[in-house]
C-alpha cells in the first residue's frame, strides 16, 4: 500500500490517507490552488495560507491546515513539504517522502515565468504531472519577450484611441497580467468579475497597480481587462480591439472560438517542453500524468523510454508502483 497511486474521482495515496485536488469532498485533502476546479469544501485540507485567502468562503474547507513553502508536516510515517508550482499566488506542488520513497505532485505548474523566474522541481521517484498542453503543438515563446508584445499592441491601440481589452482568467492571470505589465506605465479598468478576484489577491498579500472597475463611463488611457464570459460589458465600449492572452493562443480552432483581434501565448501552465523538462528534473522513475493531454503526453514520454501512463485514463485505477 505504500507505493501506490489510485485515480478515483481524483488522485490519492490510499496508504496514507492523502488526497490531492479530489473533484470531490474527501476527509483530508491537498488543495494546490485556488481556482474553483481545485477548491472543494472537504472536512479538512492542507494548503498554503495565501490559496486559504484565495478561496471564496462558500467552497472553503471546513477545517484546514496551511503550510508555507518548504515547511514539513508529518502525515503518517511520512513527511509532507510543500513548494511553489509558479502558476498562481500560493499555487503549491507536493512533496511527500515515506522512508526514501518520494512522490511529487505538480497540480497546475508553470516552469518559467516573466522576469527569468523559474520554478523548482524537487527530486521524486514519482512524478504525478498535470499536462494541460501535453501535445508538441503546444509551444510558448520567450514569456518576457511575449509580455513585451502584448505591451506594445496595448500601447498601439492607446496611441490610437482605442480601448486595448486583455481577455484573461478572472483569478490568477489578471492579477498576473496587470502586475507584469504595469512596468510598462500601464493603469487598468476591470470587468466586474475580475474586480473580486482583484480584492482577494490583494488581501492575500499581493498589491496590485491602479484599477478602476469597469462601468458605464467612458475609459481612457486604461488597459481593459476581463474574462471571455464579460464581452458583453465590452461591447459597450466605444471603440476597443481584444486579445487572448493564453495557452490556447496555440490552437487555432479554440483561440477562433473567442474571436479576438488578437492572441498572444502568455501561459500560467507549461507548455509541451517545459513538461518534458520537469520530468527530467524531478528524475522520476514513474511519471503519472493528469488532466488535459494524459495519454498524448504519457505516450510522449514512452518514445523517450519513459515509464509514463495516463492516470485518470479509467475511474477507480489502482497503480502499484
Amino acid at each position: 500500500m505504500r507505493g501506490e497511486v489510485v485515480w478515483d474521482h481524483g488522485v490519492a495515496l490510499p496508504g496514507h490517507s492523502l488526497w490531492l485536488d479530489p473533484l470531490v469532498v474527501r476527509s483530508f485533502a491537498f488543495i494546490s490552488h485556488a481556482h474553483t476546479d481545485h477548491a472543494r469544501r472537504h472536512k479538512e485540507a492542507l494548503l498554503t495560507p495565501q490559496t486559504l485567502a484565495l478561496i471564496p468562503e462558500e467552497r472553503r474547507p471546513r477545517a484546514w491546515r496551511m503550510l508555507g513553502y518548504g515547511e514539513r508536516l508529518r502525515r503518517g510515517a511520512g513527511t509532507v513539504t510543500l513548494h511553489s508550482a509558479g502558476h498562481m499566488l500560493g499555487s503549491a506542488q507536493l512533496h511527500f517522502d515515506d522512508d526514501g520513497w518520494s512522490v511529487l505532485y505538480t497540480g497546475d505548474i508553470k516552469l518559467r515565468q516573466p522576469g527569468r523566474i523559474e520554478t523548482f522541481v524537487p527530486r521524486a521517484d514519482v512524478l504525478i504531472l498535470e499536462t494541460t498542453y501535453g501535445r508538441p503543438h503546444f509551444r510558448f515563446g520567450d514569456p518576457d519577450e511575449t509580455l513585451e508584445t502584448i505591451a506594445r499592441w496595448c500601447r498601439r491601440a492607446l496611441d490610437s484611441r482605442v480601448t486595448p481589452v486583455l481577455l484573461c482568467h478572472a483569478l490568477g492571470k489578471t492579477e498576473e497580467v496587470m502586475l507584469q505589465l504595469s512596468r510598462f506605465g500601464f493603469s487598468f479598468a476591470l470587468e466586474k468579475r475580475c474586480v473580486p478576484c482583484a480584492r482577494q489577491y490583494a488581501m492575500a498579500g499581493r498589491s496590485l497597480p491602479n484599477w478602476i472597475e469597469l462601468n458605464v463611463e467612458p475609459v481612457r488611457d486604461r488597459v481593459v481587462i476581463s474574462p471571455p464570459a464579460g464581452k458583453d460589458d465590452i461591447r459597450r465600449l466605444d471603440r476597443y480591439r481584444t486579445a487572448l492572452i493564453s495557452g490556447w493562443a496555440k490552437d487555432p480552432d479554440f483561440a477562433r472560438l473567442f474571436g479576438a483581434d488578437a492572441t498572444f501565448d502568455l501561459s500560467d501552465h507549461c507548455d509541451f517542453d517545459e513538461l518534458v523538462e520537469v520530468v527530467e528534473r524531478s528524475g522520476a522513475e514513474q511519471v503519472y500524468t493528469v488532466h488535459g493531454f494524459t495519454e498524448d503526453f504519457a505516450r510522449s514520454l514512452r518514445r523517450k523510454g519513459v515509464k509514463a501512463w495516463a492516470l485518470e485514463k479509467n475511474e477507480q485505477l489502482a497503480l502499484a508502483l
